[in-house]
C-alpha cells in the first residue's frame, strides 16, 4: 500500500498494522497479525500473481480475513471472489473496508 493511500485511509480513521511491498515478508506479516483486511495495491506487476494466490488460500484457512486488491491506474476495487467496484474516491475504498 502506497503512503498516500495510507495516509487517505489513516485520515477516514482506518488503522494500518504495516506496509510491506516485498511479497514473502507481507505473508508472513498477515500470518503473524492475523488482519480482518488484506490491501494489496495493484501495480500491474505480474510478480503479485504468486502473492494473490497465497492470499487466496489463506482466506480459506481464515475464514474472517478479507482480501482487497486496489488498482489505482484504473481507479478499481477487487475484492476477493471476483467482486469488483468501481473507485472514485477515498470513501468507497473506505466503504468496501468497512464492508468487508
Amino acid at each position: 500500500m502506497c503512503e498516500v493511500v495510507h495516509l487517505l485511509l489513516r485520515r477516514e480513521g482506518v488503522d494500518s498494522l504495516g506496509i510491506e511491498t516485498d511479497p514473502e515478508t507481507a505473508l508472513i506479516q498477515i500470518r503473524a497479525l492475523n488482519p480482518d483486511i488484506v490491501l494489496v495495491e495493484d501495480d500491474g506487476d505480474q510478480s503479485e500473481t504468486g502473492l494473490m494466490k497465497a492470499l487466496a488460500r489463506l482466506t480459506y484457512e481464515n475464514e474472517h480475513l478479507r482480501i482487497i486488491r486496489l488498482s489505482l491506474t484504473d481507479e478499481a476495487l477487487h475484492i476477493y471472489h471476483q467482486e469488483q467496484r468501481r473507485l472514485v474516491n477515498t470513501q468507497d475504498l473506505v466503504a468496501a473496508i468497512r464492508a468487508a
